[in-house]
């Protein structure tokens, strides 16, 4: 036991207390509330006793002004659980939505009080709410989900029975590297055929808003829990940083390796890494084109290669690794608006810098996205680059500021230089159904003439390419010169 002259408090900014702020999708498990300023909705991302931040998946959605003041509903379910008046103390404008942090003004939130109206509006929804959403969903859809649950408890009920039996019966250890690779040869041929299945499902959903909202949401109730089991999946729908996709995701897919603490849990992250591997595999096609860029003969500066939604940039620290310290010259400029997917990349390449003896530079700018398509980032202050790509942003783009953003990246270019852009491919085996419907990750799939179309004004020539798995298409615009 401590003495009171032992205890102490706490030191430099941190002596100002500030009440915790909290994580709506742990506060609220299942169904975090909604937010609703005035005819906005907005999903609550974290809460305070006297404040709130929340988003908004709509790009298209004018944020409020800051030092506004609005009426500040939290809703669950359609009825209203907490209200007060609040001001917009933060407000932005995103490529993934809107984001608003608000003080409440005439209010404060009794967590008890509304943790319990939270569940009996819960309740008092739950039968109507659900019988309302199945009206909307395909009685094929529902049978299909049931199918997928089938499918993946079949094999988590041998494994079950089997490690049960090893302890019980045998009296020695489950062989679980046996049983992986058992299941794994098994299950993914048979994922993929459903996979492609609930594509089809996923098109037809998509065309009537309420049809596709309810579809989601059955999905999210029946097989979401199911395949968060998997790490991948289950950040893929958390999205802990407030926007889908971020460089955690990335690097899972890059490293590739099982994570779980059961055989069930590695292959629910497997049927994950499945549907991702085309992030692992675009990137192999980037870092190809880099090594292209700088070994090209007679070049009299250093090579320039410019990364626009770098994330952890690992193509760079790959081709940085493969490189002798012989070989090559190269100024690269990473670009991100996440600031620690750029500590992770400089972290990652300082090494390799070093051993390249000045060879090869690295410079990280810390931009938003948003700013880069108003024009407004500086980023024309660069000098011209010979490569530039930027293969994980568009997807989130409407096609007009997808053109814009092209345009913006192609006066970049130098003479000569290589635009690569990249957007998700539309394909039966695109990622449409386990990213829209299963994660609520919505993104913009693409064909062809969608891609080129964004640079039909454009000199010099275009074509697009797709990666190994189909999945990914990607547009090349080369300058003339």
């Amino acid at each position: 036991m401590l003495a009171y002259d032992e205890l102490k408090g706490s030191e430099g900014r941190r002596v100002w207390y500030r009440p915790p702020r909290y994580d709506a999708a742990r506060l609220f498990p299942g169904r975090p509330p909604r937010v609703r300023l005035r005819a906005r909705s907005y999903l609550l991302q974290n809460i305070s006793l006297s404040g709130i931040a929340a988003v908004s998946k709509d790009a298209g959605l004018a944020p409020p002004d800051v030092g506004e003041v609005l009426p500040l509903q939290i809703e669950q379910g359609g009825l209203t659980i907490f209200e007060s008046a609040a001001k917009v103390c933060r407000s932005e404008q995103t490529v993934f939505g809107s984001k608003v942090a608000l003080r409440l003004v005439d209010g404060f939130v009794d967590f008890d009080r509304l943790l319990n109206r939270n569940a009996q509006a819960q309740i008092a929804t739950r039968t109507w709410s659900y019988s309302q959403a199945t009206e909307k969903v395909a009685a094929e859809y529902r049978a299909f989900c049931a199918d997928v649950l089938s499918l993946l408890r079949s094999h988590n009920a041998i494994l079950i029975g089997n490690k049960q039996a090893a302890a019980g019966q045998l009296h020695h250890e489950f062989d679980m590297e046996g049983a992986y690779r058992a299941c794994e040869s098994q299950l993914l041929p048979e994922w993929r055929v459903l996979w492609r299945t609930g594509n089809d499902f996923a098109r037809a959903a998509m065309a009537e808003r309420e049809i596709r909202e309810a579809t989601k949401a059955m999905t999210e109730l029946v097989l979401t829990p199911e395949m968060r089991l998997g790490a991948i999946w289950d950040r893929s729908y958390a999205k802990p940083m407030g926007y889908p996709g971020d460089f955690q995701i990335m690097n899972q897919v890059y490293d590739w390796e099982r994570r779980g603490n059961t055989v069930y849990e590695m292959l629910m992250h497997r049927l994950g890494l499945d549907v991702a591997e085309c992030i692992k595999t675009r990137m192999e096609v980037v870092q190809e084109r880099i090594a292209e860029t700088v070994f090209t003969e007679n070049r009299e500066r250093p090579a320039r290669i410019m990364s626009l939604g770098c994330g952890p940039a690992r193509e760079v620290e790959l081709f940085l690794k493969g490189v002798c310290n012989t070989d090559g010259l190269a100024d690269f400029t990473l670009i991100d608006q996440e600031e620690d997917a750029l500590r992770y990349a400089s972290e990652k390449t300082y090494p390799q810098l070093l051993r390249l003896a000045g060879r090869y530079s690295l410079q990280c700018l810390n931009m938003s996205f948003t700013d880069i398509l108003r024009g407004t980032s500086g980023l024309n202050k660069l000098p011209p680059q010979d490569l530039i790509y930027s293969v994980g942003l568009l997807d989130y783009l409407t096609d007009r500021r997808a053109t814009g953003l092209t345009h913006r990246l192609y006066d970049q270019l130098a003479t000569g230089g290589l635009l690569i852009i990249g957007n998700m491919n539309e394909t039966s085996l695109s990622n449409l159904w386990p990213m829209e419907f299963v994660t609520d990750w919505t993104l913009e799939y693409r064909d062809e003439t969608q891609m080129l179309r964004w640079a039909e004004a454009l000199e010099g020539e275009r074509w697009t390419e797709c990666e190994r798995t189909g999945r990914v298409r990607l547009l090349f615009v080369k300058k003339p010169g």
